[in-house]
């Protein structure tokens, strides 16, 4: 039976004061007479009968279904999607680095540590910043031999520092020696532990993610061959800072942790807020074993490695 034309007609003068007029229930009931419980009801007979329909607008750039799905999979605190379709790996690259620069605009607060390592992405969000608040900014790890300045953690930490106001704590050193006694040597050297004493006040680091198989990681080409050989045997399949980590997200044992200048896995499970940013579909197998390893707290990827890691999940 056909709802009754002047019930109708109430109920859409109903609705359409209090959605687009903006006018409260009491006004609503005031004006017209009735009460404010009739008020609610008819306004909630609008919504169910489809008198009022929703709208929610999404951001052109972000996928905030696939977001969300991800952060529910993989138990992250947050997750943020690029819409990265038809894009170029260096526009990509960009797109990801916008992103993580307007996470890091809207999350980091005064009197916070940022410790940020290096690469194109990260270089990339460095250059997408345009404010932060008063923060410090401390080098993750040493400096890896041959990368560009534009992508070395000394340059990113120097530009967020002057971008922040705050104190920067550079590592003017190779990010590994293969030398121990070394490496021990260098830790006590007093500026290099006045960088590294701030990882004990690290708030948020922010990291990229090296992939292994294939071999998309910098920093795999760089070490030694055995220390290569040791970590492809022992199923290495990403890295995250200086941790080689495997298909099920465990951190891998090699020369290089006890080598290396700068955090450790312990050090990074600590840490309060871990943001990784990744994307492409060869570095998919890397993001899903630092996700099942737990190592992270937010990821910002593009949305076909978002359906990769949804689809793998479902199987």
């Amino acid at each position: 039976m056909a709802k009754q034309p002047l019930a109708r007609l109430l109920m859409t003068t109903v609705a359409h004061r209090h959605f687009v007029g903006r006018q409260t229930k009491l006004e609503i009931a005031g004006s017209l007479g009735i009460s404010r419980f009739k008020v609610a009801r008819l306004i909630d007979e609008a919504i169910e009968n489809g008198v009022v329909r929703f709208i929610v607008a999404d951001q052109e750039d972000y996928d905030t279904e696939l977001a969300e799905a991800l952060s529910r999979r993989y138990g992250l605190r947050n997750a943020v999607v690029v819409r990265a379709h038809n894009l170029s790996p260096a526009e990509g690259t960009d797109a990801l680095g916008r992103a993580a620069a307007a996470l890091l605009e809207e999350t980091l607060v005064d009197g916070q540590t940022l410790a940020v390592a290096w690469g194109r992405t990260l270089s990339a969000c460095a250059k997408a910043l345009t404010r932060l608040p008063l923060i410090d900014v401390v080098q993750a790890i040493g400096s890896l031999a041959g990368a560009e300045y534009a992508q070395s953690s000394v340059d990113l930490v120097h530009r967020l520092a002057a971008l922040s106001r705050g104190t920067a704590y550079p590592l003017y050193l190779p990010m590994w020696f293969e030398d121990e006694s070394l490496v021990e040597r260098l830790r006590s050297e007093p500026n290099v532990a006045r960088a590294t004493a701030r990882f004990a006040h690290i708030d948020v680091l922010v990291s990229g993610i090296g992939a292994w198989n294939p071999s998309n990681s910098t920093l795999f080409g760089t070490l030694p061959s055995a220390w290569q050989e040791q970590a492809q045997a022992a199923g290495t399949c990403a890295d995250l800072c200086t941790v080689l980590i495997d298909p099920e997200g465990r951190a891998v044992t090699t020369p290089l942790a006890a080598n290396v200048v700068g955090l450790s896995a312990a050090q990074i499970r600590s840490l309060p807020t871990v943001i990784g940013v990744a994307g492409g579909l060869e570095k998919t197998d890397a993001i899903r074993a630092v996700l099942c390893g737990g190592w992270l707290t937010t990821l910002i990827t593009d949305a076909a490695v978002a359906h990769q890691l949804l689809d793998s999940a479902l199987k």
